[in-house]
């Protein structure tokens, strides 16, 4: 868990890693079309701004909570376990969203 210990911007380096690794899965799946192409609607600069933002806030959040799961084992402390836990599936729920445009 020292791998993520206050290391917040490292961490959300590798979550970009894994975000780009998982569109080229989808890229085998499903050829390379938007995911509105997928869903069959029309892409507004609304739509890919707010896909965008909760793209960066589901990266963030989970790189957080990852940081907070380093301090609760260095700490053996049972706040920073909870919020990491929340953060982490938060982050997760709003990028699957943003990248699936489906919750799970």
């Amino acid at each position: 868990m020292n791998a993520f210990a206050d290391r917040l911007w490292r961490v959300v380096g590798g979550f970009v890693l894994f975000v780009a690794g998982y569109r080229t899965m989808q890229y085998g799946v499903y050829g390379w079309p938007s995911m509105r192409e997928l869903t069959g609607r029309d892409s507004t600069v609304s739509e890919a701004l707010k896909q965008a933002g909760g793209l960066v806030a589901s990266i963030v959040l989970s790189s957080y909570g990852f940081v907070l799961m380093g301090r609760a084992v260095d700490t053996q402390s049972i706040q920073p376990m909870i919020l990491s836990g929340g953060t982490v599936v938060l982050g997760y729920i709003l990028g699957h969203v943003a990248v699936n445009d489906e919750v799970l």
